[in-house]
């Protein structure tokens, strides 16, 4: 009986799921990878309208210019196409998470000013929505605009300059709201 449940269930899913036009996209993000961070995602096809994807970057390396720049993420983001899927402007929401190492170096906009003196390490959690714009190239390949803003929950330790063995300066959280990310994907759909 379970088999013939199994089997059932089996087929049901062979052909429910092409039905709703199964493609793939495999992406990176131009911006992070000029600054020697490798980053990758896969976005899955749900239905006519709607996506699933899965995104990493990691940044396992030190800079020459003593700086403190290590770092990894994860983010899942489900989206929703004004038009169809892979065409066109979408919404989206996502959850992340990472772990970084980061020290020695200045960010735009001012943003976390006492990081060039200071090495931060920890681990943040976040949500939040994004909004972006897919471009057709041809028939395998897009280019894809978009930026992300939410809410960070950020766990660190810091210390006192930006050298690893440093001392330990404070512990504590900070609850960030804003931007998170801005994109300039090239992408391949199968």
């Amino acid at each position: 009986m379970k088999r013939l449940f199994l089997l059932a269930l089996l087929f049901t899913l062979t052909v429910y799921l092409p039905s709703f036009g199964q493609t793939v996209a495999l992406k990176s993000n131009l911006l992070p990878a000029i600054q020697g961070t490798l980053n990758a995602g896969v976005e899955f096809g749900l239905g006519r309208r709607t996506t699933l994807e899965g995104y990493g970057s990691v940044r396992p390396w030190e800079r020459k210019e003593k700086s403190v720049n290590k770092y990894w993420l994860l983010q899942t983001e489900i989206r929703h196409w004004m038009c169809q899927k892979f065409n066109g402007t979408f919404v989206g929401g996502f959850i992340n998470g990472a772990q970084f190492n980061v020290g020695g170096k200045s960010l735009p906009f001012g943003l976390f000013s006492d990081l060039k003196e200071h090495r931060y390490e920890g681990y943040l959690l976040g949500a939040g929505a994004t909004i972006g714009h897919q471009l057709i190239l041809d028939h395998h390949w897009n280019v894809e605009f978009s930026i992300s803003a939410g809410y960070e929950y950020i766990h660190y330790e810091r210390y006192r300059c930006p050298r690893e063995c440093s001392l330990l300066d404070k512990k504590d959280n900070y609850h960030y709201i804003g931007p998170t990310k801005a994109a300039i994907s090239l992408i391949y759909l199968f």
